[in-house]
């Protein structure tokens, strides 16, 4: 369940605009009624109820500038959290679009699945784009911390039942974030250590080469929904429920 949206500071502001209004008119209504009571139709009487209508006009507008300014700070930094939290979202998306079809090409490239084995090339053109997708998501976790707290329900999100056992997982939009770079960077450090070990012509198979994580990210559709897809599900999903709720707002 996600955690409720603060109350609106334009309400607020709108809320004591009236308050302030209300005091004002009112000590404006007394004061003069006193002053006509007492000293009815006299230059000092005059005098004095046109100050006091002055005084009460002057306070009136500043409460009325305020609330103003409040609502376009309000507005504005409405605005630059939202553009934020959009530009993470569609950099989410694309990164994980991008990773997704790094996954199909190298399946392609290296199947059977039974017996897999991978060229030099190919291993040179895919992994290289891997390892950016990789960065992408290191960048999303550095920054996440920065956004996370100032959207309600940022420090739990929750995947529900999508772990290898089944298992609920509830953890920040940061730690999220860490989980699918840690997991895509087990991908990319095989690749580091066994480029140079293939040889320039040929199939490699992956037992020689020892891509125990290679193998399983390409071919093991369960780990790769439980470390990516179902995290990536949910973060999108909250990503595009806090800009809609901003945008009713």
């Amino acid at each position: 369940m996600r955690k409720p949206w603060p109350a609106k500071p334009e309400r607020q502001a709108v809320a004591l605009v009236l308050v302030v209004a209300v005091l004002a008119l009112a000590g404006l209504l007394v004061v003069t009624l006193a002053v006509r009571g007492a000293h009815s139709k006299t230059v000092p009487s005059e005098v004095v109820r046109a100050c006091v209508q002055v005084l009460a006009i002057s306070v009136v507008g500043f409460a009325v500038g305020w609330a103003t300014f409040t609502l376009q700070q309000a507005h504005l930094e409405r605005q630059r959290l939202d553009d934020r939290v959009r530009a993470v979202l569609v950099e989410t998306l694309d990164s994980y679009n991008a990773v997704k079809q790094i996954r199909r090409m190298l399946r392609a490239e290296t199947a059977p699945r039974a017996a897999p084995g991978i060229t030099a090339e190919a291993y040179s053109r895919l992994l290289p784009e891997l390892c950016r997708q990789q960065l992408v998501f290191e960048s999303l976790k550095r920054t996440a911390p920065l956004i996370q707290k100032h959207l309600p329900g940022g420090d739990a999100i929750i995947v529900p039942k999508c772990g290898l056992r089944g298992e609920t997982v509830v953890e920040t939009l940061e730690k999220h974030y860490a989980h699918i770079e840690s997991y895509l960077n087990e991908v990319v450090k095989e690749y580091e250590n066994n480029r140079v070990l293939l040889p320039s012509e040929g199939r490699e198979p992956f037992t020689a080469l020892g891509l125990t994580n290679t193998r399983r990210f390409i071919y093991e559709t369960a780990d790769f929904r439980a470390n990516a897809s179902c995290r990536i599900d949910e973060m999108v999903t909250f990503l595009e429920e806090t800009l809609l709720r901003t945008r009713r707002r």
